[in-house]
């Protein structure tokens, strides 16, 4: 029976950070069953605490040395138990504490190693021959990651031991921008510490988390216990190593000099607070007092050295517990540096805009991670985040621009706005009141004090639950006024520019064409259109005089797609955002074509408002405010994808509502307390 000794790898732009909690031994007893087995856990967790690694590992461990049957079910159901185990760790925890990767286990029994691989595992076999193997458990299919996946499949490999043999296990989310060759050439420096030493020493850029295994002629030994691996790494001699093999490790390993300068500063600060707590102490405890004073009161000598016997120990267990947690802070600040530095890298080494773009999001993610937890440290990654933002606006297809901040609204409210040729008018769901901004001739800013809709004598609010506010103008025949009219399911006010008061005019009451709950209104060839999501409909009420004409519906039956509806938009057709994002598009009540083509996200993150350039539906632009996102994505009346909008500093996230005009093609944008305006470049005319 051959021995297998092991060491850890575990390194991170060339700096060796020693053991990891990620990778344990369990030897079998005599009592499991299982006498003489060794199992060999390696968890692809980087994100997981020591705890957290011991506990998964325990319970896998376990599970196989109790298992009933064979080796391979054994293997199985203890994986798939410590994958359960991961899965419950991870339901409520947010994305960026979630715990994803794979595990490997490698079983030596008898003269034989089983590698059993679950997840996105990787595993790399040397022979003393010189034979190299990569093993990835999922070569032609997407691999189950551990933690995600209710049930993993756990894949077997199968090698017969001879001296000199040597394996690696890792796996894709602890291995980051390192190299198959490098890994073989490591691999064949010697034995486990060996390997290990020289992958510790030779991955500069980027990061490997693993462990090294080797087959040593010893019998009836037990594996080395885990040691620093490059503390027992030898350096190559001869030219051909100079000239081949990677750089050899150091004789002896040390921590990086801003890591040991981190560590000698936490050990000095704790050492000098013990020394002056034990010189006080001592001090209080054994005043100077004349000899005869001793020799007559020697009880009190007794009680004062019980004292000593009894708080030094703690004491002394105060100031160790002081020096672990600066110590163990410390390193959890390294690592979370180390990693989100790894990551940067490694999307920085990617070429495929998929993935490309995953890396450099999970990039962000680690970067906010690390500076939560290190606000006093915030500008070590402000180069990467402006790289990463370039880069993803690029994959994104994102123009960025300046929007200037028209007005700070009051309070914090739900709000709708419509553009004018000359201003913007703001809807106050909350308060049912509006106001109108006036633009300078220069469109850079308002010409000055905003103007309150009047709705009664000094009333500018209303008891009316306003859903909705339109541009009212008398170009195309849009309206009768210009001006602005407000909706809601009872009525609507139609407001004068020229008198500055907002009038009621009923809807006429009509069993047949009643709405329930208005959720836009829009204004078009002197009709009103209200969309209706209570009952799914939209209802059509043609101006006669004065007054608002009966009303009729748009669709000949109540349409369930409707009661997800947003928002509105017409320019012959109509236009209908759906809450997931979907728009519907109907001319005289006909479907018409509309699917949304090349958006680079794929998918919406909450969409919000719509809006259009243009009198044909043929021709001009379509745009969506995904407030999510706070992007303006601009489309094509047909659906495919122009660019989006973002703002310089992410102005637009989560807003309210946005409006077009089109005649200077600017853009207003409202969120919850803020107005702001940008102007764009016309869209190309469209055949």
């Amino acid at each position: 029976m051959y021995d297998v000794s092991f060491s850890s790898i575990n390194v991170v732009n060339g700096e060796e950070l020693g053991e990891t909690p990620q990778v344990s031994l369990q030897a079998a007893d005599r009592r499991t069953g299982r006498a003489g087995e060794k199992l060999v856990i390696f968890l692809d967790l980087p994100t997981a605490s020591p705890s957290t690694c011991a506990d998964i590992a325990r319970i896998l461990s376990d599970a196989f040395m109790r298992a009933p049957g064979g080796i391979t079910s054994a293997l199985r159901l203890a994986i798939n138990l410590a994958n359960d185990r991961v899965a419950q760790l991870n339901r409520g925890a947010p994305p960026s504490q979630r715990l994803e990767g794979s595990i490997s286990c490698a079983l030596v029994t008898g003269d034989n190693l089983i590698i059993a691989q679950a997840g996105p595992a990787i595993a790399y076999a040397r022979s003393d021959a010189g034979a190299f193997e990569v093993i990835l458990p999922y070569t032609t299919t997407s691999a189950q990651v551990v933690g995600v996946s209710p049930v993993v499949d756990v894949q077997f490999s199968n090698f017969a031991l001879q001296p000199g043999d040597v394996f690696v296990l890792t796996g894709t989310r602890s291995t980051l921008g390192v190299s198959d060759e490098l890994v073989r050439v490591c691999m064949g420096k010697g034995d486990a510490r060996m390997v290990a030493g020289y992958l510790n020493a030779n991955v500069k850029r980027g990061r490997m988390i693993g462990v090294a295994l080797s087959v040593d002629v010893a019998t009836g030994a037990h594996p080395s216990a885990p040691t620093s691996p490059a503390a027992q790494a030898a350096q190559p001699t001869g030219a051909t190593a100079a000239a081949h093999a990677p750089e050899a490790p150091r004789q002896s390993a040390a921590p990086a000099p801003s890591a040991m300068a981190a560590v000698a500063a936490s050990i000095g600060r704790a050492a000098r607070s013990v020394q002056r707590g034990l010189t006080a102490f001592g001090a209080r405890l054994l005043p100077e007092a004349a000899p005869s004073e001793t020799k007559q009161d020697p009880r009190v000598v007794t009680f004062l050295l019980a004292a000593i016997a009894v708080l030094i120990p703690i004491v002394v267990s105060t100031a160790v517990a002081t020096l672990y947690l600066q110590f163990s802070g410390e390193a959890e600040r390294l690592r979370l540096r180390n990693d989100a530095q790894a990551q940067i890298e490694a999307a920085r080494a990617v070429t495929d805009p998929a993935q490309a773009k995953a890396g450099w999001m999970r990039a962000l993610e680690m970067i906010a991670e690390y500076e939560a937890r290190n606000p006093e440290d915030r500008a070590t990654f402000d180069a990467a985040k402006a790289q990463a933002r370039a880069r993803l606006d690029e994959l994104g297809q994102i123009t960025r621009v300046q929007p200037i901040l028209l007005a700070e609204l009051e309070g914090s409210a739900r709000r709708r706005i419509a553009a004018s040729a000359l201003g913007v008018y703001v809807l106050n769901m909350d308060a049912n009141s509006a106001d109108y901004y006036v633009l300078n001739a220069e469109r850079t800013g308002t010409t000055g004090k905003k103007v309150s809709i009047v709705f009664g004598e000094g009333l500018t609010t209303t008891n009316a639950a306003l859903a909705d506010i339109a541009w009212a103008s008398t170009t195309d025949n849009r309206w009768r006024t210009e001006g602005a009219v407000l909706f809601n399911a009872g009525q609507i006010f139609e407001y004068s520019s020229a008198t500055g008061r907002a009038s009621p005019m009923p809807i006429p009451a009509d069993a047949d064409a009643t709405p329930v709950r208005v959720q836009a209104g829009e204004l078009y060839n002197n009709t009103v259109y209200l969309l209706d999501s209570g009952v799914g409909q939209i209802w059509r009420y043609r101006l006669a005089g004065d007054q608002l004409a009966s009303g009729d519906s748009y669709f000949r039956s109540p349409y369930n797609a409707l009661k997800e509806s947003l928002d509105l938009a017409i320019d012959g057709a109509i236009y209908m955002l759906q809450r997931n994002g979907a728009i519907l598009k109907y001319f005289s009540r006909q479907p018409m074509q509309f699917t949304l083509t090349g958006l680079p996200d794929q998918r919406w993150q909450r969409v919000a408002a719509i809006a259009l350039s243009g009198d044909d539906p043929n021709r001009g632009s379509l745009f969506v405010l995904d407030a999510g996102s706070g992007s303006i994505v601009e489309l094509t009346k047909t659906g495919q994808f122009v660019r989006q909008y973002r703002g310089a500093q992410d102005e637009f996230m989560d807003a309210e509502d946005m409006a077009l005009d089109a005649t200077g093609n600017t853009f207003y944008v409202a969120t919850r307390d803020r107005l702001y305006s940008f102007t764009v470049r016309p869209a190309p005319s469209q055949p």
